[in-house]
């Protein structure tokens, strides 16, 4: 019997390792789709048990800016109005398709503000969207990066004092709030040493341009709120990865390393550090949503016009649509997130692949 030839022979385990890797990205989607769906769907009624009529607060604000009040009639005829405006008017359940439709399609087009009528909230949401996205990932990049280089470096010198005192160090800092921490810069830093400032996005005399004195003043202003970011969670990821790099330095295959005569830091770069660094690339898809919220508050603390302030001004007049709008781009933007690092993982850890 001639044995078969080896292109044909490998052919039988290509297309079962192709199907499975298929099958796993559908499985990836599959609950990607099932828990944005829920997520939304959380959002829009939890926010129906808010107490409080927000056409009411809305009432409210145009009697005092107006300085007069106006008869019951005259009352009930312009809440109606803007329930209808809102889409308040309708049934329960009516309002939850239009809010899907427009959240799917409209692409977080659900309808006008309260905060800054008659803006919509769409056009509220992507004009301070810039300053979340670029807080919020240039500090997890950083921190990353830092934490998970200083996380294996303490790991491999785990027996040294300085090692030691790093962990304490990241230990007290990953349990300490990151308000705290914000706080703690904007008093010393900001206000008793006066290094850098201490809030606002940039210099209250530059108008936003093109000039380097603006750009300047803006990342200036950015440093304080991205290191507030940067100590809590990159202590997290300091931790993460002393520990996955502690539990791999004795295995079989460092030992056969050293046995090779390597040098320390070939082991360290080659063997150690690659096999711990994938437990981490998903830690960073994990933390997202923690780091998302606390970017949130920052934003409140350091003066910053980002989502987290327009949060607030919404939840202050119970502004539905635009507390729904920032919602649904934190509940999109973790999962895609989460969706990438689990797509990725496949590619970048061969065992994974084999076993999807």
């Amino acid at each position: 019997m001639t044995p078969a030839p080896a292109s044909l022979a490998a052919e039988p385990s290509a297309a079962p390792a192709r199907r499975d890797v298929f099958l796993y990205v559908l499985r990836r989607f599959g609950v990607y789709l099932f828990t944005l769906w829920a997520a939304i769907t959380v959002a829009f009624f939890i926010f129906r048990l808010v107490p409080g009529d927000p056409m009411n607060i809305l009432l409210g604000n145009l009697t005092r800016v107006e300085g007069r009040q106006r008869d019951a009639e005259a009352q009930e005829a312009i809440i109606a109005h803007y329930r209808q405006i809102f889409g308040m008017d309708e049934p329960l359940p009516l309002q939850y398709v239009n809010y899907l439709r427009k959240a799917v399609l409209g692409g977080l087009d659900l309808g006008p503000s309260f905060v800054e009528y008659p803006a919509q909230t769409k056009d509220l949401v992507f004009r301070r969207m810039p300053w979340t996205i670029g807080i919020f990932t240039t500090s997890v990049l950083l921190a990353w990066l830092v934490g998970t280089g200083l996380g294996a470096l303490i790991g491999w010198l785990q027996r040294s004092r300085l090692s030691q005192l790093a962990v304490v160090i990241s230990t007290l800092l990953q349990i300490t709030p990151v308000y705290l921490v914000a706080l703690g810069l904007i008093i010393y830093v900001g206000y008793t040493w006066r290094i850098l400032p201490a809030g606002g996005p940039y210099a209250r005399h530059l108008q936003p341009e093109w000039t380097w004195e603006f750009i300047s003043s803006l990342l200036t202003h950015a440093i304080l709120p991205m290191l507030s970011n940067m100590i809590v969670i990159g202590a997290g990821f300091t931790l993460g990865m002393r520990a996955l790099m502690i539990s791999v330095l004795g295995e079989d295959y460092l030992t056969f390393a050293r046995a090779k005569g390597l040098t320390p830091f070939t082991v360290l770069k080659d063997y150690a550090f690659r096999n711990a660094l994938i437990p981490q690339v998903t830690a960073l898809a994990i933390i997202v949503g923690a780091t998302l919220n606390g970017t949130f508050i920052i934003e409140v603390l350091f003066q910053l016009p980002g989502l987290g302030t327009l949060f607030v001004q919404a939840m202050g007049l119970r502004d539905f649509n635009t507390m729904q709008a920032v919602v649904l781009f934190s509940i999109f933007a973790v999962l895609t997130l989460t969706l990438i690092v689990d797509l990725a993982l496949p590619l970048l850890d061969p065992r994974i692949r084999r076993t999807a």
